[in-house]
């Protein structure tokens, strides 16, 4: 009993005094990053548009009109007090359709890298963790996911998915796009293809990352594999995964509406970003505000994850500590 006290004494003390660490270099990775203005302008713009679009889908006042609502008398109207954008072709809100659009491209962007983010740490972790057996099949598995044109894989994954019968995603029917399917195969499709890159970072991170003194250490004391991993390498493997995600977001939100513009985007009357911007590019003779709205918008979220995605890799890396 005296031997294992002195043994899970210092790993105690060894495993606090690096989480005081771990909550010091976030404190300090905050601090940089509030210091950069161009970042935090980007995450302010980015909640409000978010809270805007999600605010409008619950209260009236934000959305005034329906997306889906037609007025035939007011087909291509100029921005007013009663429709601050215009209207569309067919007397369609565009106020009301881009914030419906900024919601549905949001979701998009979001689900498709939260599940990029899941296939992507599992696939990485159990190349990096198993055996070099198991490391090879799963590397030669992820280059040949790589080397596939993205697009055509999306497609491909699209019409496997689409128009069947599955327990949780729905029909999928474009005849029905009422139907949860239409959301959830695009995310779907879009993240089946693009997992790779985080496969990759997180398998190169804890490669390395198993070579570090304090990792051998814990393997040494008898720690765990699964409490090594959960302690020690995760959570220095997160700072490079945040900074992959914040950049990937607006890749799926650019994929779909990639999708869309081929004519594969959501069904209508549903409508994303890359939607509107296909339909107003469509009509872009007889009113060309049907495409630069969408087109601001599709930009701004750009912008402001790029500069977001800049200013946490900045604030996160250590050889910029003053």
């Amino acid at each position: 009993m005296a031997e294992e006290g002195t043994i899970a004494q210092p790993f105690e003390f060894a495993t606090w005094e690096l989480h005081t660490k771990q909550r010091g270099f976030w404190s300090q990775a905050f601090r940089r990053l509030i210091r950069n203005r161009l970042a935090v302008i980007a995450a302010v713009i980015l909640l409000v548009v978010a809270s805007v679009g999600i605010a409008a889908e619950f209260v009236d006042v934000v959305q005034r009109h329906d997306p889906a609502e037609q007025q035939y008398r007011n087909t291509n109207a100029a921005p007013s007090g009663e429709y601050w954008l215009g209207t569309d072709t067919l007397g369609r809100d565009v106020w009301a359709r881009v914030l419906e659009g900024t919601v549905f491209s949001l979701k998009i962007g979001f689900g498709a890298e939260s599940i990029v983010l899941l296939i992507g740490i599992t696939v990485g972790l159990m190349a990096a963790l198993g055996t070099r057996w198991s490391d090879g099949i799963l590397m030669r598995f992820t280059d040949l996911a790589y080397a596939f044109p993205d697009l055509l894989a999306i497609i491909l994954f699209r019409q496997i998915l689409i128009g069947r019968d599955w327990p949780i995603l729905g029909t999928g029917d474009p005849q029905l796009p009422g139907m949860p399917g239409s959301l959830l195969v695009t995310i779907l499709a879009i993240s089946f293809v693009s997992w790779v890159t985080i496969a990759r970072l997180v398998r190169g991170q804890m490669l390395s990352l198993k070579q570090l003194d304090y990792v051998t250490a814990a393997t040494a004391i008898g720690a765990s594999r699964w409490r090594i991993v959960r302690v020690h390498m995760l959570p220095n493997t997160l700072s490079t995964v945040i900074v992959a995600v914040t950049f990937g977001i607006p890749t799926r939100i650019f994929a779909e509406a990639s999708l869309a513009f081929i004519g594969l985007g959501v069904p209508p009357p549903a409508a994303s970003l890359g939607t509107l911007i296909t339909d107003g590019y469509d009509n872009l003779q007889s009113n060309n505000l049907l495409v630069i709205w969408p087109a601001i918008m599709v930009a701004t979220l750009m912008l402001c994850f790029t500069f977001l995605g800049d200013g946490l890799r900045d604030a996160l890396d250590p050889r910029t500590r003053k």
